[in-house]
């Protein structure tokens, strides 16, 4: 969980806020889809990313694919959803 944590910290806040909560995407902190989605569809997602215009964006700005950090693993990804989901209790 810890590696997940300084990952977010160097990739994530960008977007959604050295808070997780304060940024241009969608809070991070109190997610209901983080706390719902099985973590391999979160590694998925996040590997993916989602673009501007796909209907689910409720920000209007597109998430690049592994939040723009493309050397992130699969396991990097998965100690972010390790880390997310522990925050999302």
């Amino acid at each position: 969980m810890e590696a997940g944590r300084e990952i977010v910290a160097r990739t994530c806040t960008a977007c959604h806020g050295a808070d997780l909560k304060s940024g241009v995407g969608p809070p991070l902190d109190d997610s209901e889809f983080i706390r719902t989605t099985p973590d391999s569809d979160l590694v998925r997602f996040i590997e993916k990313g989602r673009p501007a215009g796909d209907p689910s964006n409720k920000t209007g700005m597109a998430m690049p694919p592994k939040g723009g950090d493309s050397s992130l693993t699969t396991e990097d990804l998965q100690d972010v959803v390790a880390y997310l989901k522990a925050i999302n209790r």
